[in-house]
């Protein structure tokens, strides 16, 4: 995490680059893709104002939402959703639906 930033940037960052690992994992695409840094950059704003409301549901929502906007636009790209968040470290846990 980069310091200087708020906590709640800080949060949306950590979670939305553990989202996008843990995607890119378990994917249908061999290779990593080249918009990473825009897919986790969506995430983030996605889930950024989310943080300050405390419902890990909330950031499952959003950050799922991102997901699949991301294969919606590239039919190549499938991978599993995030069922559950830790906030206070920024774990994910993702499955296949």
């Amino acid at each position: 995490m980069q310091q200087g930033m708020p906590d709640a940037d800080k949060a949306a960052r950590t979670i939305a680059e553990n989202v996008y690992a843990a995607f890119y994992r378990q994917e249908t695409i061999p290779a990593q893709s080249p918009e990473e840094q825009t897919i986790v950059t969506r995430l983030v704003e996605a889930i950024r104002p989310q943080i300050s409301s405390g419902s890990p549901g909330a950031i499952v929502e959003v950050a799922n939402a991102a997901l699949s906007a991301w294969e919606q636009r590239d039919p190549d790209v499938s991978g599993p959703r995030v069922v559950a968040i830790n906030q206070t470290d920024g774990a994910v846990t993702m499955r296949f639906w």
